[in-house]
C-alpha cells in the first residue's frame, strides 16, 4: 500500500506540475490528483523539493525513453531522427491543447525560488539532454565538433523556449515556427 501510495504520489506529480508548474503546485494538489490522504505525502517525501527531485527523474525518464526511440533510431537518417523526436513531443503537447509543455523548461524558468538540489539536477538533466541532441548533431556535421556541439545545444535551448510560448499562446504556432526552422537547418546541413 505505501508503494503504491508513493508512485500514484509520482505519477501525479508529473502531470500536476507539468500542467501548474512546480512552484504554484501545492502537496494539497498533488495527493488530490493521487487520490490519496494529505498527510501520506511527509510519509513518503521529506520536503516538497525532495519530491521535486523525483518528479524532475521520472519526468527526465518519460524523456529518455522517447530520446532512445528517436534520436538513438539508427535505422534512420540524422534529420528523420530530430524530426522524429520533435514531432512527437508536439503531439503530445497538441492532445494536451497545447498547455503542457515541458517540465524542464517550466523549473529552469522558476528555478530561483528554488533549492541548489533543484538547480544542480535540473543542470545534469539539461547536459543529458543536450549530449543526445549533438551525438546526432555530429552526424549532420561530421568532423566539426564545435559546430555540432552549438547545433545540439541550440536544438534544444529553441525547444525549450518554443514549447514555453506555446503554452502561453495555447496555439501550435509556435511548434509550427520551430518545424519551419528546424527544416531550414537541416536542409543547409544536407548542402555540400
Amino acid at each position: 500500500m505505501a508503494t503504491d501510495q508513493r508512485e500514484a504520489l509520482l505519477d501525479a506529480g508529473v502531470s500536476v506540475v507539468q500542467a501548474r508548474g512546480f512552484g504554484a503546485t501545492g502537496v494539497r494538489d498533488i495527493t488530490a490528483a493521487a487520490g490519496v490522504p494529505q498527510g501520506s505525502f511527509t510519509n513518503h517525501f521529506r520536503s516538497k523539493e525532495a519530491f521535486g527531485l523525483l518528479v524532475l527523474d521520472r519526468y527526465a525518464a518519460r524523456l529518455d525513453a522517447i530520446m532512445r526511440e528517436t534520436l538513438d533510431n539508427e535505422q534512420l537518417p540524422a534529420a528523420e531522427r530530430l524530426r522524429s523526436y520533435f514531432d512527437r513531443v508536439a503531439v503530445a503537447a497538441a492532445e494536451a491543447e497545447w498547455r503542457r509543455g515541458c517540465i524542464v523548461p517550466d523549473l529552469a524558468a522558476e528555478i530561483a525560488a528554488h533549492g541548489d538540489a533543484l538547480r544542480a539536477r535540473l543542470c545534469a538533466v539539461l547536459a543529458q539532454q543536450s549530449a543526445r541532441f549533438e551525438a546526432v548533431a555530429r552526424l549532420l556535421r561530421p568532423g566539426d565538433e564545435q559546430s555540432a556541439a552549438d547545433l545540439g545545444g541550440f536544438l534544444l535551448a529553441a525547444w525549450h523556449g518554443t514549447l514555453l510560448r506555446m503554452k502561453v499562446e495555447r496555439s501550435s504556432a509556435a511548434v509550427d515556427r520551430f518545424r519551419r526552422m528546424l527544416a531550414d537547418i537541416l536542409d543547409s546541413s544536407a548542402r555540400p
